[in-house]
């Protein structure tokens, strides 16, 4: 499955370079439960889903 097949993003190389934001910052976002929540799909692994992701960004689009 390629990666724009994928239901998931990593958070380190697509959702912060997505989103022009540090990992940090999305990290931060999630414990304050203002970002959608990671999801572990194997031991050592947790990503995003993308649907969830991109309702994120068209709430915030919405928001301005």
């Amino acid at each position: 499955m390629n990666q724009e097949n994928r239901p998931f993003l990593t958070i380190k190389k697509e959702v912060s370079e997505l989103l022009g934001i540090s990992v940090s910052t999305i990290n931060r976002l999630v414990k304050r439960r203002e970002f959608p929540p990671k999801r572990k799909i194997s031991p050592g692994r947790m990503v995003f889903i993308k649907y969830q992701i991109q309702e994120w960004i068209n709430k915030q689009r919405s928001d301005w």
